[in-house]
């Protein structure tokens, strides 16, 4: 009978601890993008949904009798200034934009809302800069997250 002191037992520990090691040097930068990469993608998807609501709000006060084009920029930049989102994103140098489109039932192009017929269609289109949301930017191609609601106008 042979009696093994601790030693080799020891050796071959230190031996696995050394691999684990490498092992999660060389994961670990893998696993620190996979992770940044789904709180950009999270923040992304914030975003999106602020605008929508932004756009969703505009287009309910553009239903309403006695509102104008004026007011429904003003709720959506209130929308957008509630979430964290001033009025300095939407200038021409950060090429944010609230675009607001009135047609009425033959085809014509308003542009205030307060003088549409009963029937005409609103559009609200929202963007803000990928760069005014995110850490991350030079990875993703579009430069702008948008969102558009259409509704009909006047009932």
């Amino acid at each position: 009978m042979i009696v093994q002191t601790g030693r080799p037992c020891r050796l071959q520990n230190l031996r696995r601890q050394g691999i684990a090691a490498a092992e999660f040097a060389l994961l670990a930068p893998l696993l620190f993008f996979l992770v940044l990469g789904l709180i950009e993608m999270g923040r992304a998807i914030m975003v999106k949904v602020t605008l929508a609501n932004a756009a969703r709000k505009g287009c309910r006060t553009g239903i309403m009798a006695q509102k104008s084009t004026a007011d429904i920029q003003s709720e959506v930049m209130n929308i957008m200034t509630d979430n964290g989102y001033d009025s300095t994103k939407f200038n021409p140098p950060q090429t944010g934009f609230i675009n607001i489109t009135i047609t009425d039932p033959d085809g014509n192009s308003l542009t205030e809302a307060l003088d549409a017929p009963m029937g005409s269609v609103i559009s609200v289109q929202v963007g803000i800069p990928v760069s005014s949301t995110m850490w991350v930017t030079h990875y993703l191609s579009p430069s702008q997250l948008e969102s558009e609601t259409v509704i009909m106008m006047k009932q």
